[in-house]
């Protein structure tokens, strides 16, 4: 079980968001058409690449478990589209991930890793039921 702790704060340039992790510290923005400067990805983007890199890292970790796995390719690209409501919310109401994967392994070994590897993927399990949110205001 890990906890991940993130802590943004908005900068006075533009929509960006100055967001540390860790060590890691990485700006948030929006497109220049989203009224921002476009120095970083917006949070979708964040969000989308979240599921593939998640995937390709979990294929990882259980290509190390298994050293008889050998990975010759993964590789995803995710898209997403978002919907605009009349009240002014937007929602990404739909994600796509193209997955291309070479293995060592014959086709039904191959299967049965992808399986796994969407099964074992964090973002992808927590995506896919819609996590609920516990907003708290101080």
């Amino acid at each position: 079980m890990g906890k991940y702790i993130i802590n943004s704060k908005l900068r006075k340039v533009g929509a960006q968001v100055d967001t540390k992790t860790g060590i890691h510290q990485f700006i948030v923005d929006e497109p220049i058409a989203g009224h921002g400067t476009d120095a970083g990805p917006n949070p979708v983007q964040y969000l989308l690449s979240a599921v593939g890199s998640c995937l390709a890292i979990t294929a990882n970790d259980i290509a190390r478990k298994h050293p008889e796995i050998q990975i010759k390719k993964f590789e995803t690209k995710t898209t997403g589209e978002t919907t605009q409501y009349q009240d002014g919310r937007s929602a990404v109401t739909k994600i796509v991930v193209q997955i291309h994967a070479e293995t060592n392994l014959d086709e039904a070994g191959h299967k049965a890793f992808m399986h796994s590897v969407v099964k074992d993927c964090t973002v992808h399990e927590t995506l896919k039921h819609a996590v609920p949110i516990e907003l708290q205001f101080i």
